[in-house]
């Protein structure tokens, strides 16, 4: 065995000695830096750490589910015979009211020239 390989023996043991002392005390064990590439079966078993206990689920009474339904059931009934509302009247320009504006801008655009002109 070359020195090289019984370093990353006792890298490996040392690693295995933290994760074990970590969970004995409950603190996460320390990470080691990643190295470039895709990690070593060995690195890639790590001993998750405990978390928080899941909260419990609430229960529906019975009783209280009639109530929710009931009250769903008369919003959906109040909605549907409320009167529906009519759509907007599209609003539409005179005849009159089309000449003037037409008029105007035609008064603007000779305005503008006039400008320009001198």
């Amino acid at each position: 065995m070359g020195v090289s390989e019984i370093l990353a023996t006792i890298d490996q043991e040392i690693a295995q000695l933290q994760q074990a002392r970590a969970l004995l005390t409950g603190v996460a064990a320390p990470v080691a830096k990643r190295k470039p590439g895709r990690p070593r079966k060995t690195d890639a078993a790590v001993i998750p750490v405990a978390t928080k206990p899941a909260r419990k689920k609430r229960k529906l009474s019975p009783e209280g589910r009639k109530r929710i339904a009931e009250a769903v059931k008369k919003r959906w009934a109040a909605q549907k015979a409320a009167p529906k509302k009519a759509a907007k009247k599209k609003r539409n320009l005179s005849p009159e009211g089309r000449k003037r504006i037409a008029e105007a801008a035609k008064k603007r655009w000779a305005a503008q020239k006039a400008v320009v002109a001198s």
